[in-house]
């Protein structure tokens, strides 16, 4: 596609496009806490074994933290007037989550994985890719909700 086909595009579907990608991240966040409360004690000794995080304090703090967050944000997101926030909190998530991955593979002797699912099939370098990949998704959400002010109930109800 050509940048003025691809600018049509956007502009044609835009809507859709910033429901896509609130649909992803709330699919995500919500299976990925999921996992990691149906796991808990395995979630809970992976983190445990890390060898980034201090002591067994913090683990069991994130332990417990991590899946309510990723449940709060997907609450955000789903809501029309908390769907800017929830993408935000969404870029902030991801960027922690792409910084304790880049932790593991550049720092870490051995790898623990504390995801859940088919995330666990993920290698480290992977994990980070995709981490790198929702932070440009979250960015792209970000920019595309702020362009046009969307969601606001006046545009919604006329479009």
């Amino acid at each position: 596609m050509k940048t003025r086909q691809l600018h049509q595009f956007i502009q044609k579907h835009h809507y859709a496009l910033v429901e896509l990608i609130a649909f992803l991240f709330v699919l995500l966040f919500v299976f990925a806490a999921v996992a990691k409360l149906l796991e808990g004690d395995r979630f809970f000794n992976n983190l445990n074994n890390s060898p980034i995080l201090p002591d067994k304090a913090v683990t069991v703090i994130l332990s417990w933290a991590i899946p309510i967050l990723e449940i709060i944000v997907a609450i955000l997101i789903v809501g029309r007037k908390t769907r800017l926030k929830g993408f935000y909190s969404a870029l902030i998530l991801s960027i922690l989550f792409a910084l304790y991955s880049s932790g593991i593979v550049f720092f870490s002797p051995y790898t623990p994985c504390s995801c859940g699912g088919i995330i666990t099939l993920l290698s480290w370098p992977q994990h980070l890719m995709l981490n790198i990949g929702l932070i440009l998704l979250a960015i792209t959400g970000i920019r595309l909700y702020r362009k046009r002010g969307l969601f606001d109930t006046h545009t919604v109800l006329t479009s």
